[in-house]
Formats: structure tokens, sequence, C-alpha cells
């Protein structure tokens, strides 16, 4: 069994606990004390809460796309098949990804004017996201000779997407509106794909 170390317990503390409540509201203490570690510890693996806060959200970042990259899509040789089912995949895993909201969005809103190194950050894994996506539909937007829109910014059309249906599912209390909100860019892309 692998041991986790003191710095892995502070940031999967701070997952656990900025999670629905974002940035300012938790503490370092109550972060060392879920973690059942010392003050020490956190000061010998992070020099501020800024820090340790860019190091968990790189984390999550991670988990997520380990989730996504792990979907049955990727065997799928067709570029606009795997497009499509690259969407319906995220649709399938997005209770998964976000029932409690993504903590990149929430914490990146509640910092905007007062952490810039925090906000540098989220920006950085945000576009990372988008890099990601726009390799799965760059081909598919050439396979349709489709010009009017490019790969990077159907990637950030997906991504305001996704963070606006998170929003309306929180906002109204209702899982389904996530899931929702993504099968209505899935059906966007398929006529895209199809009409041009």
């Amino acid at each position: 069994m692998t041991r986790v170390t003191a710095k892995e317990k502070i940031i999967n503390s701070t997952l656990d606990v900025m999670e629905g409540r974002g940035y300012r509201a938790v503490s370092v203490d109550e972060i060392i004390t879920h973690a059942g570690v010392s003050k020490g510890s956190f000061y010998h693996s992070f020099k501020s809460k800024e820090e340790l806060a860019m190091q968990a959200l790189e984390e999550y970042e991670r988990r997520g796309t380990e989730i996504i990259q792990s979907g049955s899509y990727r065997d799928i040789e067709d570029p606009v098949m795997r497009a499509i089912a690259f969407v319906q995949y995220i649709e399938d895993k997005s209770s998964d990804l976000w029932q409690h909201g993504c903590l990149l969005g929430s914490v990146a809103l509640e910092v905007a004017q007062s952490h810039p190194m925090l906000l540098e950050k989220i920006d950085e894994l945000f576009e990372e996201f988008e890099r990601g996506v726009a390799t799965i539909f760059t081909p598919a937007l050439r396979a349709r000779n489709i010009k009017k829109i490019n790969g990077k910014e159907l990637s950030r059309h997906f991504l305001a997407v996704i963070e606006g249906a998170i929003i309306t599912a929180k906002t109204h209390g209702n899982q389904e509106f996530l899931g929702q909100g993504i099968g209505h860019f899935k059906r966007y892309l398929e006529y895209l794909l199809d009409g041009g």
C-alpha cells in the first residue's frame, strides 16, 4: 500500500474542504485539522495558502483529466464520430466530474480581483483543458471542411457551456440541468458537423 505523504494529505484535505465553499471561507488551520497534520508540515510543504491552492487546483485538474481521458471515445477512428462520442461521454460523466460544482470556476470568480497569481493559474488550467478538447474538435471540423469556427474557439465555447450549466444546476438545485446543458451542446455540434 502506498504511503500518503503529509503534502498529499494537505492537498487532498484542501480539495475536500474548498469544494462547495471556495477559497476565502477555508482557513489553513481548518485544512491541517482535516488533514490530520501539524502546522509545521504545512509550512514545510507550502509557503502560503495561495501556493497550496494553486497546487490543489492542479491536482483537481489532473483528476478531472484522468476521468476524461479514460473514455472509450478515444478508440473511435472517425474524427466526427469521435467528437460526438466525446461530448456524450462528458455528458454521461458530468455528475462525477462536477457534482459539487467546478472548483476552478468558483475560485476564479471569488479571487478575480484579489489574487492575480491564483487567477493566472486557473487561466492556465482552463487553457490546458481547451487545448485538449481542441485536439478532438479540430479533426472533426477539418473532416467536414468547416472554416467558420476553429477547434480552439469551439473548445472555449464548450468550456463556457459546461461552466454555465454548472452554475444553472447549482442555482436551481437540480443536477439534471448540468447534463442537459452539455446535451444541448452535443446537439449543436451534431448540427454543425452535419450542416457545416
